[in-house]
C-alpha cells in the first residue's frame, strides 16, 4: 500500500479537490469517511493516497479556524480590499470584517486599493490610528504591490472586499500568469459586478 502524503486543498469543484503536495497539484477525490465530516474547504490539511487516476484524500485535520464567505480554513491573515473611489467602502464593511478576524483569531491587513484615483485619506487616518497594517496600492500602476508581496510572504491570505474594488486586479499584477476574469464597475450604480465564482488558493513565489 503507498504511503499517505499530506497536503493542502487548493479548489473544490463538483467533487473533485486541487490538493497541493509540496510543488505538485494532485487531482483528488474524497472518502466516504471525509466526506460525512463536512464539505472540504480551500485551506483545509489532508492527507491523501496516491492512484492511477489522481489521489484519494483520506482524511483532514483538524481546522484552526474557518470562515463561510469566503469558504476557507486555516488562514493567517484577512486581506480587505477597499477603495476611496468608485465604488466607495463603507467603513462599516471594513469594521465587521475586522471583527469576524478577531474571532477567528487571525491577522488583517487593509488595502487601500486605486490610489492612482483617490488616496482615501479618510481610510487610511482611521484604521492607522487604530493600529491596522494599512497600505495604499494601486492594481493599475503597480504602486505598494513590493510591500504588499511583503505582507502576504509565507502566510496563507484570504482577499475579501465588495465587489469591483479590485481583488482579482491585486492578485493579476501580483502574477499576471492567474490571468483572473475582471468586471467592470458600472458608473450609474456606482459598484462592481461578481466575476468570481468559486473560492481558490492561489501559488504566489513567496
Amino acid at each position: 500500500m503507498e504511503a499517505l502524503e499530506k497536503g493542502v486543498v487548493l479548489k473544490g469543484v463538483g467533487g473533485n479537490y486541487d490538493v497541493a503536495c509540496g510543488t505538485e497539484t494532485v487531482r483528488c477525490r474524497a472518502g466516504g469517511k471525509v466526506r460525512q465530516e463536512g464539505v472540504l474547504a480551500c485551506g483545509d490539511r489532508v492527507t491523501l493516497r496516491r492512484s492511477a487516476s489522481g489521489g484519494y484524500i483520506t482524511g483532514r485535520e483538524p481546522r484552526r479556524n474557518s470562515l463561510i464567505r469566503p469558504a476557507i480554513a486555516n488562514i493567517d491573515q484577512l486581506v480587505i480590499v477597499a477603495s476611496g473611489a468608485i465604488p466607495v467602502t463603507d467603513p462599516f464593511l471594513i469594521d465587521r470584517m475586522s471583527a469576524v478576524a478577531a474571532l477567528k483569531d487571525c491577522g488583517v491587513v487593509l488595502l487601500l486599493n486605486k490610489h492612482d484615483l483617490d488616496p482615501a485619506e479618510e481610510l487610511y487616518r482611521i484604521y492607522t490610528a487604530a493600529g491596522f497594517p494599512t497600505l495604499r496600492v494601486s492594481a493599475e500602476t503597480g504602486e505598494g504591490m513590493a510591500e504588499l508581496e511583503d505582507l502576504l510572504a509565507g502566510k496563507l491570505s484570504a482577499f475579501t472586499g465588495n465587489s469591483g474594488v479590485g481583488k482579482s486586479s491585486i492578485l493579476n499584477r501580483l502574477d499576471p500568469r492567474f490571468a483572473l476574469k475582471v468586471g467592470e464597475v458600472s458608473q450609474a450604480l456606482g459598484r462592481g459586478r461578481h466575476t468570481t465564482r468559486h473560492v481558490e488558493l492561489f501559488r504566489l513565489p513567496n
